[in-house]
């Protein structure tokens, strides 16, 4: 007979087997492994650096000076400072470009003669591209680029002096190792190969091969991305602050204006130019903007006057720029080398076709019209110094102001490389 504790004995059973089944049907909660970010990359080379070096060198020269030929082959010792940039291309390998001064006491003597001739190296630099292929904390590149040297030839029981720069290019060797994320220490050979450099005064001809081998340090800056953010909430996205950060190239044309002062002649040589320029920049706050920048021009700034003439046909420098950056527009300050290619003609007979190394300094003001172009208003003066020719003497400078245009971008962009 069914009674009611049958009924009761029946639902147990069936809520039983019915909570099994619901418990065969839940998912099992499996443990997972943690998720795991990669470790950031850091890289010893990027970025900018300034730094020390010292060494020693040993120079090659052929002097002919009114029939006598001498090698004076002087050499010694040198110390001087640097200044760059590295970009990583690849995971291994990074490209760069690096302008150094050098100051030292490079001498040599010989015989012109009857009498003993002195040949001395005062100064010298270069302004390189550098290419290396880093292993770790170890790059090994190789170097070349354009070099420059002052030189200082005297005879003086003929009463003969010669100041007078050289220039030429230059190629080289060397290897880095990083001590830690901003110090980094090199050994370098470089070989440099110096024009000949020919004047009618004295009759003199002679060229110039130097060998250095140099021990350097380096401090490098880290790269600080420029970045801003607002903490308040809002619906329109929030406009980054222009970045004046990365390398760029460009074209220029300008007019210049300047003087030749020789010792019995006045000329004041104009005309215009147009060239090209390479630089980097680097962001290092919200407003302060760190670079460098190498330009070359081609034009014709002249002037003649009677038997009298001069005429500057390549003009360069190689300068640092310190920019307070407001948003789209800069404004900045220069200084640096600057060298010049001249033709002249004066005091009644002395000819002379050579390039004249001085200094330059200037201001500028440049403004982003696009993400990658910028526009530029420039005036630079340079300082070319003196240069002696026996019985003459000539001092050259010369102010220029230029219009320029600049794409931010390395030529790797347009062969599928990213900077």
């Amino acid at each position: 007979m069914i009674g009611p504790r049958h009924f009761i004995l029946g639902g147990l059973a069936l809520a039983a087997v019915h909570g099994t089944a619901l418990a065969a049907d839940m998912p099992i909660n499996r443990p997972v492994a943690p998720a795991f970010k990669a470790a950031p990359v850091y890289s010893y080379w990027d970025g900018v650096y300034v730094g020390i070096h010292g060494g020693y060198s040993w120079t090659a020269n052929d002097t002919n000076i009114a029939g006598n030929v001498a090698d004076f082959r002087p050499d010694g010792g040198f110390g001087g400072v640097q200044f760059g940039f590295n970009r990583r291309i690849a995971p291994n390998w990074v490209l760069g470009f690096e302008v150094d001064a050098s100051i030292g006491d490079l001498a040599g003597r010989r015989l012109v003669g009857a009498n003993t001739g002195f040949f001395d190296v005062n100064g010298f630099g270069t302004a390189r591209t550098r290419l290396g292929y880093a292993m770790g904390q170890w790059l090994f590149y190789g170097t070349a680029g354009a070099a420059w040297a002052d030189t200082n030839i005297m005879v003086p029981g003929a009463g003969l002096r010669f100041d007078r720069p050289q220039v030429g290019y230059v190629i080289g060797g060397g290897v880095e190792y990083a001590l830690n994320q901003r110090w980094s220490a090199k050994v370098e050979y470089l070989y440099a190969d110096l024009d000949t450099t020919t004047t009618n005064a004295g009759g003199m001809v002679t060229d110039l091969t130097m060998s250095t081998v140099r021990l350097g340090l380096n401090y490098r800056f880290a790269d600080m991305p420029v970045v801003q953010s607002s903490p308040f909430a809002t619906k329109a996205p929030v406009r980054l602050a222009s970045n004046w950060s990365g390398p760029y190239i460009g074209v220029h044309g300008g007019y210049g204006w300047g003087s030749f002062d020789a010792t019995a002649t006045a000329l004041d040589p104009s005309g215009g130019f147009g060239g090209i320029q390479s630089g980097y920049n680097w962001q290092v706050s919200r407003n302060l903007v760190l670079g460098i920048e190498s330009d070359a021009s081609w034009g014709s700034i002249k002037d003649v006057a009677g038997g009298n003439s001069v005429d500057v046909d390549t003009m360069g420098t190689v300068r640092a720029r310190l920019g307070y950056a407001m948003d789209r527009m800069m404004v900045y300050g220069t200084a640096g080398l600057a060298w010049a290619h001249a033709d002249a003609s004066y005091n009644a007979g002395t000819v002379n076709d050579r390039f004249h190394l001085g200094w330059a300094a200037g201001v500028g003001v440049e403004y982003l019209i696009a993400p990658r172009w910028s526009a530029k208003l420039e005036y630079i003066y340079a300082d070319f110094g003196d240069i002696t020719d026996g019985p003459d003497s000539a001092s050259l400078t010369a102010s220029t102001i230029k219009i320029g245009l600049n794409y931010r971008a390395s030529i790797l962009d347009f062969i599928g490389g990213r900077w």
